[in-house]
Protein backbone atom coordinates (compact mmCIF):
# COMPACT_ATOMS: atom_id res chain seq x y z
CA UNK A 1 0.00 0.00 0.00
CA UNK A 2 1.47 3.40 -0.93
CA UNK A 3 2.03 5.86 1.95
CA UNK A 4 -0.81 8.26 2.66
CA UNK A 5 -0.29 11.81 1.41
CA UNK A 6 0.00 14.47 4.10
CA UNK A 7 -3.02 16.71 4.37
CA UNK A 8 -2.49 20.38 3.55
CA UNK A 9 -4.46 23.15 5.24
CA UNK A 10 -7.48 24.39 3.33
CA UNK A 11 -7.35 27.96 2.11
CA UNK A 12 -10.16 29.99 3.62
CA UNK A 13 -12.20 31.63 0.84
CA UNK A 14 -14.99 34.24 0.99
CA UNK A 15 -18.38 32.60 1.53
CA UNK A 16 -19.52 33.20 -2.04
CA UNK A 17 -16.54 31.22 -3.37
CA UNK A 18 -17.15 28.14 -1.24
CA UNK A 19 -20.96 27.85 -1.12
CA UNK A 20 -21.41 25.19 -3.83
CA UNK A 21 -19.51 23.21 -6.43
CA UNK A 22 -20.10 25.99 -8.96
CA UNK A 23 -18.59 28.62 -6.66
CA UNK A 24 -14.96 27.73 -7.18
CA UNK A 25 -11.68 29.63 -7.30
CA UNK A 26 -8.88 28.40 -9.57
CA UNK A 27 -5.65 30.34 -8.96
CA UNK A 28 -6.72 33.98 -9.67
CA UNK A 29 -9.93 33.07 -11.52
CA UNK A 30 -13.41 32.68 -10.10
CA UNK A 31 -16.25 31.14 -12.08
CA UNK A 32 -19.93 30.38 -11.85
CA UNK A 33 -22.82 32.82 -12.14
CA UNK A 34 -23.40 33.33 -8.43
CA UNK A 35 -19.71 33.62 -7.52
CA UNK A 36 -19.00 36.28 -10.15
CA UNK A 37 -22.20 38.18 -9.35
CA UNK A 38 -21.38 38.25 -5.64
CA UNK A 39 -17.84 39.44 -6.36
CA UNK A 40 -19.15 42.29 -8.53
CA UNK A 41 -21.84 43.37 -6.08
CA UNK A 42 -19.57 43.22 -3.03
CA UNK A 43 -16.91 45.45 -4.59
CA UNK A 44 -14.39 42.62 -4.72
CA UNK A 45 -11.31 43.49 -6.82
CA UNK A 46 -12.47 42.11 -10.18
CA UNK A 47 -10.22 42.86 -13.16
CA UNK A 48 -12.29 41.45 -16.00
CA UNK A 49 -15.36 39.30 -16.61
CA UNK A 50 -15.46 36.74 -19.40
CA UNK A 51 -18.82 35.56 -20.75
CA UNK A 52 -19.20 32.64 -23.13
CA UNK A 53 -20.78 33.60 -26.43
CA UNK A 54 -22.64 30.29 -26.44
CA UNK A 55 -23.78 30.47 -22.81
CA UNK A 56 -27.42 29.86 -21.98
CA UNK A 57 -26.96 29.62 -18.20
CA UNK A 58 -29.58 31.43 -16.16
CA UNK A 59 -28.22 34.79 -15.05
CA UNK A 60 -25.11 34.78 -17.26
CA UNK A 61 -26.40 37.53 -19.58
CA UNK A 62 -27.29 39.71 -16.57
CA UNK A 63 -23.65 39.77 -15.50
CA UNK A 64 -22.69 42.00 -18.42
CA UNK A 65 -24.92 44.70 -16.97
CA UNK A 66 -23.55 44.17 -13.47
CA UNK A 67 -19.98 44.40 -14.76
CA UNK A 68 -20.77 47.60 -16.65
CA UNK A 69 -22.39 49.14 -13.57
CA UNK A 70 -19.31 48.26 -11.50
CA UNK A 71 -16.93 49.73 -14.09
CA UNK A 72 -15.40 46.31 -14.77
CA UNK A 73 -14.28 45.23 -18.22
CA UNK A 74 -16.21 42.36 -19.76
CA UNK A 75 -15.73 40.36 -22.95
CA UNK A 76 -17.69 37.69 -24.79
CA UNK A 77 -15.36 34.82 -25.64
CA UNK A 78 -15.68 31.29 -27.07
CA UNK A 79 -16.62 28.52 -24.67
CA UNK A 80 -13.20 26.94 -25.25
CA UNK A 81 -11.51 30.07 -23.87
CA UNK A 82 -13.46 29.75 -20.61
CA UNK A 83 -12.60 26.04 -20.40
CA UNK A 84 -8.94 27.00 -20.68
CA UNK A 85 -9.16 29.84 -18.13
CA UNK A 86 -10.96 27.83 -15.49
CA UNK A 87 -9.63 24.30 -16.14
CA UNK A 88 -13.17 22.92 -16.15
CA UNK A 89 -16.36 22.80 -18.23
CA UNK A 90 -18.49 23.47 -15.14
CA UNK A 91 -18.11 27.27 -15.22
CA UNK A 92 -21.72 28.09 -16.26
CA UNK A 93 -20.43 30.27 -19.09
CA UNK A 94 -18.85 32.94 -16.91
CA UNK A 95 -15.51 33.61 -15.24
CA UNK A 96 -13.76 36.60 -13.68
CA UNK A 97 -10.12 37.48 -13.19
CA UNK A 98 -9.27 38.76 -9.71
CA UNK A 99 -6.75 41.57 -9.22
CA UNK A 100 -3.96 41.17 -6.65
CA UNK A 101 -4.39 44.89 -5.94
CA UNK A 102 -7.17 46.71 -4.10
CA UNK A 103 -8.45 49.65 -6.11
CA UNK A 104 -9.61 52.92 -4.58
CA UNK A 105 -12.39 55.21 -5.77
CA UNK A 106 -11.46 58.46 -7.50
CA UNK A 107 -13.05 60.38 -4.63
CA UNK A 108 -10.90 58.52 -2.09
CA UNK A 109 -7.81 59.07 -4.21
CA UNK A 110 -8.42 62.81 -4.39
CA UNK A 111 -9.28 63.02 -0.69
CA UNK A 112 -5.88 61.51 0.12
CA UNK A 113 -3.92 63.98 -2.02
CA UNK A 114 -1.88 66.65 -0.18
CA UNK A 115 -2.08 70.33 -1.25
CA UNK A 116 0.91 69.73 -3.54
CA UNK A 117 0.29 66.53 -5.45
CA UNK A 118 1.16 64.75 -8.68
CA UNK A 119 -1.04 62.12 -10.31
CA UNK A 120 -0.20 59.76 -13.17
CA UNK A 121 -3.03 59.05 -15.63
CA UNK A 122 -2.51 56.22 -18.12
CA UNK A 123 -4.57 55.85 -21.30
CA UNK A 124 -4.63 52.22 -22.44
CA UNK A 125 -1.03 51.20 -21.73
CA UNK A 126 -0.97 47.63 -23.05
CA UNK A 127 2.13 45.87 -21.79
CA UNK A 128 2.22 44.63 -18.18
CA UNK A 129 5.96 45.26 -17.94
CA UNK A 130 5.50 48.89 -18.98
CA UNK A 131 2.64 49.31 -16.53
CA UNK A 132 4.74 47.89 -13.70
CA UNK A 133 7.70 50.12 -14.52
CA UNK A 134 5.42 53.16 -14.73
CA UNK A 135 4.03 52.48 -11.27
CA UNK A 136 7.50 51.85 -9.86
CA UNK A 137 8.76 55.19 -11.23
CA UNK A 138 5.64 56.94 -9.96
CA UNK A 139 6.25 55.56 -6.47
CA UNK A 140 9.85 56.75 -6.46
CA UNK A 141 8.85 60.19 -7.71
CA UNK A 142 6.36 60.74 -4.89
CA UNK A 143 3.20 60.43 -6.99
CA UNK A 144 -0.01 60.44 -4.93
CA UNK A 145 -1.92 58.03 -7.13
CA UNK A 146 -2.40 56.41 -10.54
CA UNK A 147 -5.56 56.43 -12.67
CA UNK A 148 -6.22 53.64 -15.19
CA UNK A 149 -9.05 53.25 -17.72
CA UNK A 150 -11.69 50.61 -17.07
CA UNK A 151 -11.21 49.17 -20.57
CA UNK A 152 -8.41 48.87 -23.08
CA UNK A 153 -5.26 48.65 -20.94
CA UNK A 154 -3.16 45.98 -19.27
CA UNK A 155 -4.72 44.24 -16.29
CA UNK A 156 -3.17 44.61 -12.86
CA UNK A 157 -1.98 41.04 -12.47
CA UNK A 158 0.96 39.16 -10.99
CA UNK A 159 3.26 40.18 -13.87
CA UNK A 160 2.58 43.86 -13.12
CA UNK A 161 3.33 43.23 -9.44
CA UNK A 162 6.67 41.66 -10.40
CA UNK A 163 7.72 44.35 -12.88
CA UNK A 164 6.79 47.07 -10.37
CA UNK A 165 9.02 45.37 -7.76
CA UNK A 166 5.93 45.19 -5.54
CA UNK A 167 5.37 48.96 -5.45
CA UNK A 168 1.93 48.52 -7.05
CA UNK A 169 0.79 47.06 -3.72
CA UNK A 170 1.24 50.41 -1.95
CA UNK A 171 0.33 52.87 -4.71
CA UNK A 172 -3.30 54.12 -4.62
CA UNK A 173 -4.85 53.14 -7.95
CA UNK A 174 -8.24 54.23 -9.25
CA UNK A 175 -10.08 52.91 -12.30
CA UNK A 176 -11.97 55.37 -14.50
CA UNK A 177 -15.00 54.37 -16.56
CA UNK A 178 -14.50 57.50 -18.68
CA UNK A 179 -11.05 59.12 -18.70
CA UNK A 180 -12.25 62.34 -20.34
CA UNK A 181 -14.80 62.84 -17.57
CA UNK A 182 -12.17 61.93 -14.97
CA UNK A 183 -9.84 64.63 -16.30
CA UNK A 184 -12.63 67.18 -15.83
CA UNK A 185 -13.02 65.98 -12.24
CA UNK A 186 -9.28 66.39 -11.69
CA UNK A 187 -9.45 69.94 -13.05
CA UNK A 188 -12.29 70.74 -10.66
CA UNK A 189 -10.07 69.44 -7.83
CA UNK A 190 -7.37 71.95 -8.78
CA UNK A 191 -5.19 69.78 -11.02
CA UNK A 192 -3.61 71.01 -14.26
CA UNK A 193 -3.66 68.17 -16.79
CA UNK A 194 -0.51 67.72 -18.89
CA UNK A 195 -0.78 65.47 -21.93
CA UNK A 196 2.46 63.99 -23.26
CA UNK A 197 2.74 63.79 -27.03
CA UNK A 198 5.65 64.02 -29.48
CA UNK A 199 3.89 66.91 -31.22
CA UNK A 200 3.38 68.94 -28.05
CA UNK A 201 4.34 72.63 -28.20
CA UNK A 202 5.48 72.88 -24.56
CA UNK A 203 9.04 71.79 -23.75
CA UNK A 204 9.08 69.52 -20.69
CA UNK A 205 12.16 71.24 -19.30
CA UNK A 206 10.52 74.68 -19.42
CA UNK A 207 7.32 73.84 -17.54
CA UNK A 208 6.62 75.78 -14.34
CA UNK A 209 4.86 73.01 -12.45
CA UNK A 210 1.78 74.05 -10.43
CA UNK A 211 0.99 72.71 -6.95
CA UNK A 212 -1.32 70.09 -8.42
CA UNK A 213 -0.60 68.41 -11.73
CA UNK A 214 -1.68 65.26 -13.54
CA UNK A 215 0.67 63.73 -16.11
CA UNK A 216 -1.29 61.92 -18.81
CA UNK A 217 0.55 59.24 -20.83
CA UNK A 218 -0.84 57.25 -23.76
CA UNK A 219 -0.72 53.88 -25.45
CA UNK A 220 2.67 52.53 -26.57
CA UNK A 221 1.70 52.62 -30.27
CA UNK A 222 -1.18 55.02 -30.77
CA UNK A 223 -0.54 57.52 -27.97
CA UNK A 224 -3.42 59.39 -26.37
CA UNK A 225 -6.94 59.06 -27.72
CA UNK A 226 -8.42 62.30 -29.14
CA UNK A 227 -11.05 62.57 -26.40
CA UNK A 228 -8.43 62.19 -23.67
CA UNK A 229 -6.11 64.68 -25.39
CA UNK A 230 -8.96 67.17 -25.57
CA UNK A 231 -9.49 66.88 -21.81
CA UNK A 232 -5.94 68.07 -21.07
CA UNK A 233 -4.89 71.66 -20.41
CA UNK A 234 -1.46 71.56 -22.06
CA UNK A 235 0.42 69.25 -24.42
CA UNK A 236 4.04 68.61 -23.46
CA UNK A 237 6.86 66.99 -25.42
CA UNK A 238 10.35 65.83 -24.46
CA UNK A 239 13.03 67.36 -26.72
CA UNK A 240 15.09 64.55 -28.28
CA UNK A 241 18.43 64.55 -30.07
CA UNK A 242 19.90 62.62 -33.03
CA UNK A 243 16.66 62.45 -34.97
CA UNK A 244 14.85 60.30 -32.42
CA UNK A 245 11.10 60.91 -32.54
CA UNK A 246 9.81 59.05 -29.47
CA UNK A 247 10.61 57.14 -26.29
CA UNK A 248 9.15 54.11 -24.57
CA UNK A 249 6.19 55.26 -22.48
CA UNK A 250 7.76 54.07 -19.21
CA UNK A 251 11.01 55.90 -20.00
CA UNK A 252 9.19 59.11 -21.01
CA UNK A 253 7.02 59.04 -17.90
CA UNK A 254 10.06 58.44 -15.68
CA UNK A 255 11.81 61.51 -17.11
CA UNK A 256 8.70 63.66 -16.66
CA UNK A 257 7.83 62.43 -13.17
CA UNK A 258 11.30 63.04 -11.81
CA UNK A 259 11.35 66.47 -13.43
CA UNK A 260 8.29 67.33 -11.33
CA UNK A 261 9.84 65.65 -8.29
CA UNK A 262 13.02 67.73 -8.69
CA UNK A 263 10.96 70.92 -8.89
CA UNK A 264 9.07 69.99 -5.72
CA UNK A 265 12.34 69.29 -3.88
CA UNK A 266 13.80 72.60 -5.01
CA UNK A 267 10.73 74.46 -3.76
CA UNK A 268 10.94 72.71 -0.38
CA UNK A 269 14.64 73.59 -0.13
CA UNK A 270 13.93 77.23 -1.00
CA UNK A 271 11.12 77.62 1.50
CA UNK A 272 8.29 77.19 -1.01
CA UNK A 273 9.78 79.44 -3.72
CA UNK A 274 10.36 77.92 -7.20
Amino acid sequence: MPPRRALTPRRILPFYLRATYHHVMSDKTIFGVRAVSEALQSGHRVNRVYLAKESRAHGAARLAGEAKAAGVRFDFVPQAKLNELTGTREHQGVAAMISPVDYVSLDALLAGCPPKATLLVLDQVQHPKNLGMLIRSATGAGVSGVVLPARGGALLDESVVRSSAGTVLRMPIAVAKNLSRTLRTLREAGFWNYAFDAGGKTDLFRVDWPDRCALVMGNETTGLRPGVLKGCDEIVSIPLANGLDSLNVAVAAGIALFQVHAARRAEAHNGGRP
